[in-house]
């Protein structure tokens, strides 16, 4: 089956798959995983993990399970995490600074995790060429040399709302193909361009309702 015709529902579980498989080293021996315990593992049913994984191939052997190598390469394919995906960051203020320290800190200590921090990006002028873990902190008018120059299709946007549909009509006419965008509004982008959002105000006052 086509990466294409992978409802997004699921592909947003695989990464919790893939999560479970490559942490069971630590607490799992053998070389196949039951359903039920990969989806005791995930936080998600037994059927659903059957069904999910059904989806992307026949992966089990009834009676056993999943066999964890082959499965652990198969997500790492279709998720593209069995290459490196070079990453850029707009927005280099606290958020900013987190995100590109926990990436460039994950892709140095982590052999399975290939997203590659190469770009940072901000609009004050007394922050260039400050360096985060060793990548420089450019201009955002040097954006669309910088994407065409160093080969990234990501972006990380964490800019505050004012400024983030500025910065998403640069990263289209460059030609990003994903934006994980942290700014607290709605993005306009072309159909071409997937954008994840993720608002942690929303997130934590949603979670306040439970208190």
């Amino acid at each position: 089956m086509g990466k294409q015709s992978i409802p997004d529902v699921v592909i947003r579980r695989l990464p919790i798959y893939l999560r479970v498989l490559e942490n069971l080293s630590e607490d799992f021996y053998g070389n196949v995983i039951s359903s039920f315990k990969l989806g005791e593992k995930s936080g998600v049913s037994p059927a659903q993990v059957r069904k999910d994984l059904s989806i992307i191939g026949s992966f089990g052997k009834q009676g056993l399970g999943y066999e964890i190598a082959v499965l652990r390469d198969e997500l790492k394919r279709i998720l593209n995490l069995d290459k490196e995906i070079k990453v850029g960051i707009i927005g280099v203020g606290n958020l900013g600074h987190a995100i590109a320290r926990y990436i460039t800190q994950k892709y140095a200590t982590e052999k399975d995790f290939h997203l590659k921090l190469v770009a940072l990006f901000d609009s004050d002028p007394e922050v260039l060429g400050e360096l985060i873990n060793g990548v420089p902190i450019d201009l955002i008018d040097t954006f669309h040399a910088k994407a065409l120059e160093l080969g990234f299709r990501m972006v990380v946007i964490a800019v505050p709302a004012e400024e983030a549909q500025a910065v998403m009509d640069k990263c289209a006419a460059a030609g990003i193909e994903a934006v994980l965008n942290f700014a607290p509004i709605h993005l306009k982008a072309p159909k071409e361009i997937r954008v994840h959002n993720t608002d942690l105000s929303i997130d934590l006052m949603h979670l306040a309702y439970y208190l």
